[in-house]
């Protein structure tokens, strides 16, 4: 087999893999644990790093999060980013 066919299976099984990883992350609060405090997640209400609430995984809009408790905002961001794929 050449090596073309080496690397996009690779490239398949590592992008299922990280889809899979994403899909599991986003399911944390239907998986029963706890959710952290806006302290605890280093929760900003407004982000100036470019990296918004809004663009995450565990966004759930209006203002919910799947990891940090309370209403969160669109645009702010915690050290529980993760984008959207």
């Amino acid at each position: 087999m050449s090596n073309t066919g080496k690397s996009r299976r690779s490239f398949i099984l590592c992008s299922l893999l990280a889809g899979l990883g994403a899909m599991a992350l986003s399911a944390c609060s239907t998986l029963g644990l706890a959710k952290v405090s806006k302290q605890s997640a280093n929760y900003v209400p407004r982000s100036r790093s470019g990296k918004f609430c809004r663009d995450c995984v565990h966004f759930e809009p209006p203002h919910g999060c799947t990891i940090v408790e309370g209403d969160i905002s669109p645009v702010g961001v915690s050290k529980y980013y993760l984008p959207k794929a």
